[in-house]
């Protein structure tokens, strides 16, 4: 009997042993860990916040020709922009309806401006004006209203109306679509 009691003696001198020993190791690898995840949030900051392209101009005698030539690269491109334009010279509102939850007619009106940085594109245009609006009017059918809330449903809008005109125009490309005006009438 008393070595029964001598071997439950130990077992609970063992535990409390084991819980000293694994207190130490539990807080090691606790820290290493969060040591860990705040290297890889700063790592992954400076990844992403992707430092200044800027270049820094040397002042001196060459600093100011070196600031010139920069200068005439930064404006040697030049934008155009185009607004949609029906055939007598009228800016084109796209009219269409579209699909609501409710079975409601929904009506949307367009008004859009090309961006480009080639000066010849508004005869293009003009001459793809038909399979332009054909796109357009095809794409927003298929929308829902809820499609078009929001600033990211807007942005979507805007790149798939950019694809699309890319389409039609093609080789000829515009570089961005610009909603001027937008309605949602009920």
């Amino acid at each position: 009997m008393a070595d029964e009691n001598e071997d439950f003696e130990d077992e609970d001198g063992a535990e409390e042993e084991g819980k000293k020993k694994g207190l130490p190791k539990l807080v090691i690898f606790g820290s290493l860990g969060a040591v860990i995840l705040v290297l890889g949030a700063v790592a992954a900051f400076l990844l992403l916040s992707g430092g200044g392209d800027e270049e820094v101009v040397a002042e001196g005698e060459h600093g100011e020709a070196y600031g010139e030539h920069a200068a005439e690269e930064y404006h040697s491109t030049e934008v155009y922009y185009y607004d949609l334009r029906e055939g007598d010279g009228t800016e084109e509102t796209i009219t269409t309806n579209i699909r609501s939850s409710d079975g409601r007619p929904v009506i949307v009106q367009l008004k859009l401006t090309f961006e480009s940085s080639d000066a010849n594109l508004g005869p293009v245009l003009e001459e793809h004006l038909d399979p332009i609006m054909d796109q357009f009017i095809v794409f927003l059918r298929e929308l829902r209203e809820d499609d078009l809330y929001g600033s990211a449903g807007m942005h979507r809008v805007r790149l798939e109306l950019l694809r699309r005109v890319n389409l039609a125009i093609e080789p000829a490309q515009v570089d961005a679509v610009w909603i001027q005006e937008f309605m949602i009438v009920d």
